[in-house]
């Protein structure tokens, strides 16, 4: 009888111990994920060149070569 009670008792600790760590698991993730959100907008931005907000696409100015810029001046 005193086994099945210390059975019963540390499969009880077991279940409580997994879901204190699953919570504390579930707060650390939703922590560092808000944290890598902007770089993953910066990184989306940087690849496709597309606003994450707005969803617009920038085109880049075509730059000017050395000798266009000295001819112009």
């Amino acid at each position: 009888m005193l086994y099945g009670y210390i059975l019963i008792f540390s499969l009880v600790m077991v279940l409580i111990g997994y879901s204190i760590g699953r919570r504390m698991g579930i707060k650390e993730g939703i922590k560092k994920s808000m944290q890598n959100a902007a770089i993953n907008f910066k990184i989306q931005y940087y690849n496709h060149k597309k606003c994450p907000i707005c969803a617009n696409k920038y085109k880049l100015k075509p730059k000017k070569n050395r000798e266009e810029i000295t001819n112009d001046s």
